[in-house]
């Protein structure tokens, strides 16, 4: 199964269960207080607080997602971890007053498990729970999970709900308990059951069903809502690594492509098979990523800049290309990737709200990207004179400030700085 076929798969089960589908708003959040959208429940934030004008109350949506900032920031695990991306498409299903906890953890069971839909083992399925949370344990209980495969997650530090299953939208605000669903790929793999640590290889979180049922207020008491209201969230890429049967994010379909396309210009730079098969997985793994989510964060309207939105892309573009120069490669080359890494997301991303199809905006994204490499390739060649006055300046010592100071106010990736440092014996912080 396809990624386009499980998107698709998804949302007509929801509707067949009385849901309004709600199409993905832009990347780009409508809320001052968020750069880019986060996760499928930010765009119906309001609604969690007041229903009235809702000819529906029962939603699915497939919203694109970006995690490049702020609370949720998965740019660093990109290139390390296999089970992360900046840019990601959230499938969820959210009840604004109407069903509650019994008829969603139910849904999402019957859809990881009736064989007219993703016909998951329901063995390979592990639970967590809020360890006060006696309701969802039950269900899932009643459900046929085992009880050895429902966990019940407490808090940590002796810090009343702060836990892994009681979810909050910020430090207080939005909250209630959670029960998250994980898959198993079996004891070939290592990592700790759910609940107990580090999941490692060996278990994937699928889908989280959120509860939404009070406000955290600043002295950490819970105030209740005037009603309840399901939020939950699978990210489509794991879902489809888990029914694809690969253990990476990585390694499914799209991403195989992508990666293909990547190898294939690298190799018309020397004609060296050799020279391809010594790169490294976690290059390739950085440069799909970070393309793909320029890709939409340029066809939604943003240019790079020093501000906002326009930097978080400017900051996407250089990391990709600093990950070039680690092999030798000196001039442009991400552009030359666009218009092949296009033809395969439209083939993924067919509807106009997930991926505009327009001549004009594909030849404008070349030329953003080009134009970018550029750019960085003049302060790269620049970085080494001006590391080298940085430190004589700092008496061959850069602290964190120095180091702030060189990213921001010369664009100098924070990599090439601490790397300058050690190969030059220059002791730093940071």
């Amino acid at each position: 199964m396809f990624l386009s076929d499980l998107r698709k798969l998804f949302i007509n089960y929801f509707i067949e269960n009385n849901h309004k589908y709600i199409k993905s708003s832009s990347i780009v959040s409508k809320y001052k207080d968020l750069l880019f959208v986060n996760s499928g429940m930010s765009v119906f934030k309001k609604l969690f607080y007041n229903n009235n004008n809702l000819n529906f109350v029962d939603i699915v949506s497939n919203q694109k997602c970006l995690r490049v900032n702020g609370k949720y920031n998965d740019i660093n695990n990109i290139g390390f971890s296999d089970r992360h991306n900046t840019f990601f498409e959230m499938l969820g299903n959210f009840s604004f007053g109407n069903y509650f906890k019994e008829k969603s953890i139910y849904m999402s069971f019957k859809f990881l498990t009736d064989k007219n839909y993703l016909s998951i083992d329901i063995n390979k399925i592990i639970i967590t729970v809020y360890y006060e949370d006696y309701d969802s344990y039950n269900i899932w209980k009643k459900l046929g999970i085992k009880k050895y495969n429902i966990v019940k997650v407490g808090d940590k530090n002796n810090i009343k709900y702060n836990s892994d299953n009681f979810w909050n939208i910020s430090y207080f605000g939005l909250c209630g308990p959670c029960t998250e669903i994980y898959y198993d790929f079996g004891d070939k793999y290592d990592g700790n059951f759910p609940g107990y640590g580090n999941v490692g290889d060996r278990y994937l979180e699928i889908w989280n069903l959120v509860f939404i049922q009070y406000i955290m207020n600043k002295d950490r008491n819970l105030l209740k809502l005037k009603y309840n209201s399901v939020d939950t969230g699978m990210g489509l890429e794991r879902i489809v690594s888990v029914i694809q049967n690969v253990n990476s994010n990585y390694e499914i379909k799209l991403f195989k492509d992508l990666i293909d396309i990547i190898k294939i210009e690298l190799y018309k730079i020397n004609f060296s098979v050799t020279f391809v098969k010594n790169i490294s997985n976690s290059f390739f793994k950085i440069i799909s990523d970070h393309i793909r989510s320029s890709i939409f964060i340029i066809n939604d309207g943003i240019f790079p800049s020093n501000k906002k939105h326009g930097y978080i892309l400017r900051k996407i573009i250089r990391r990709s290309y600093y990950n070039l120069t680690s092999i030798g490669i000196k001039k442009p080359f991400l552009y030359k990737l666009i218009n092949k890494f296009l033809l395969v997301l439209y083939d993924n991303y067919n509807d106009k709200s997930l991926l505009k199809n327009n001549n004009n905006i594909n030849k404008n994204i070349e030329d953003i990207i080009f134009k970018e490499e550029n750019n960085f390739i003049n302060i790269l060649n620049n970085g080494l004179l001006i590391l080298k006055k940085e430190c004589k300046t700092n008496n061959n010592f850069f602290s964190r400030e120095t180091i702030n100071k060189l990213y921001n106010t010369y664009g100098l990736p924070i990599k090439l700085i601490l790397d300058f440092c050690k190969s030059n014996n220059i002791n730093f912080e940071y």
